[in-house]
């Protein structure tokens, strides 16, 4: 792995939140679903949070590499709890509380396969 690994990372979260939001714009426009709204407006959260972490890590210093992976291993670690909190809402009768909660597991399964495979490389 390169020694700017960091800054890589960040320039590949920052793709993934582009991609998620022109993905939320595209959906929003489409539909008036009851289910397929609230998944594709979380979506769009989902990408400007991302966008701003990556923002901050593609700007801020380069961490040293055993700090990276430790944060990388806490966010692998979150991410578990985002797709078990997402399920919880998937499994809810509301047609709101289901899209927003698949958003949710699409994007912690992203994340943890994201964050496992950076950890596992630095």
């Amino acid at each position: 792995m390169s020694e700017l690994a960091g800054e890589r990372i960040a320039q590949q979260l920052l793709l993934w939140a582009l991609v998620c939001w022109g993905g939320a714009l595209f959906g929003l426009w489409r539909t008036r679903h009851e289910f397929w709204r609230p998944f594709w407006f979380m979506t769009g959260v989902w990408a400007l949070v991302n966008a701003a972490i990556a923002y901050g890590g593609w700007l801020g210093a380069e961490p040293d590499p055993a700090s990276l992976r430790r944060l990388l291993w806490i966010n692998a670690g979150l991410d578990v709890l985002y797709m078990a909190i997402g399920w919880g809402l998937w499994t809810r009768p509301k047609p709101v509380l289901k899209g927003f909660g698949l958003s949710i597991v699409a994007q912690g399964l992203f994340l943890f396969f994201f964050d496992l495979f950076h950890a596992l490389q630095i």
